[in-house]
């Protein structure tokens, strides 16, 4: 089998995006949704008829996995030679976009293809630090960019891996909670001197979280990282930052000044006046306090 489409979900209808595949994709190839123990009966309602289609399986697992756990045992599951890693809240835009990662295969041999993302055009009200954060990120990477930075500027949706390459590394197991899954298969990645190609192939990011949702994510991806051993922590700017707080031992000084700001920082975030300089000092001074 050339292609497996892994698609982790929880309490999200993908349907939309399940036909929009099975329109492109070659008989050659399957798509498998994950769901991750779902408790939105629409949701459930709506994986169960995906799994009568034609190319299409549904997995569900007798307890909530997670991301990572989940997308390893979609891989299990799957045979396909190219793993193409979507979530459940994706849009496809292009009528090629199937076409394009397989003829990407042939035309620039690579283990991964990573084709982009974008936010829809406008912003839905309450979700502006989500969506400014996003879009600031998508609009600065552009192909070129991303070329000159390969393993800065991926993210493990929209992503095709190699299967032998996955299998190398895989999703961490001990990541049961939201983030940082993605930094670390990438790390491992990188490490095994995988090689990527760049493409122009993005689909859109639909659900988008409001400013209250997004700052919870951000605590709790925060507190996945302070959960793993230090000495595997990836190398970002936060990480960096941290450490060198931590050396001189002032991290706890700016833990106190977070608690201190944080009905003032928390008020501005929440509101449609976005500081992303704001939102990155705000997730500094968190993790200082963990």
């Amino acid at each position: 089998m050339i292609l497996s489409i892994l698609i982790p979900a929880y309490n999200r209808d993908c349907t939309r995006l399940v036909d929009d595949l099975l329109e492109q994709i070659p008989q050659d190839a399957e798509i498998i949704v994950g769901n991750d123990k779902s408790t939105s009966p629409e949701a459930v309602m709506a994986y169960q008829k995906l799994a009568k289609q034609k190319q299409c399986r549904v997995f569900e697992p007798s307890e909530n996995l997670g991301r990572s756990r989940i997308l390893n045992r979609l891989f299990e599951l799957s045979s396909g030679k190219w793993l193409l890693i979507l979530d459940a809240d994706m849009q496809i835009i292009s009528t090629d976009y199937i076409k394009s990662y397989l003829r990407a295969t042939t035309e620039h041999p690579a283990d991964i293809y990573f084709g982009g993302l974008k936010n829809t055009e406008s912003c839905p009200k309450g979700c502006e630090l989500r969506w400014t954060y996003e879009t600031q990120i998508y609009r600065r990477r552009t192909t070129e960019f991303r070329e000159t930075h390969p393993y800065e500027s991926l993210t493990t949706t929209n992503i095709m891996i190699d299967r032998d390459a996955f299998a190398q590394t895989g999703f961490r197991e001990d990541i049961t909670k939201y983030g940082y899954e993605d930094i670390f298969l990438l790390q491992d990645m990188k490490r095994r001197g995988k090689k990527i190609h760049h493409m122009e192939n993005r689909v859109v990011h639909l659900d988008i979280d409001s400013n209250a949702q997004f700052l919870s994510k951000t605590r709790e991806a925060l507190r996945t990282l302070h959960s793993l051993p230090q000495e595997t922590w990836p190398q970002t700017k936060l990480v960096n930052t941290f450490l060198f707080l931590q050396k001189y031992h002032i991290h706890r000084m700016v833990a106190l000044l977070h608690i201190l700001l944080l009905p003032l920082t928390r008020r501005i975030l929440c509101s449609r006046f976005v500081s992303l300089n704001l939102y990155q000092f705000y997730k500094l001074g968190y993790f200082c306090g963990l």
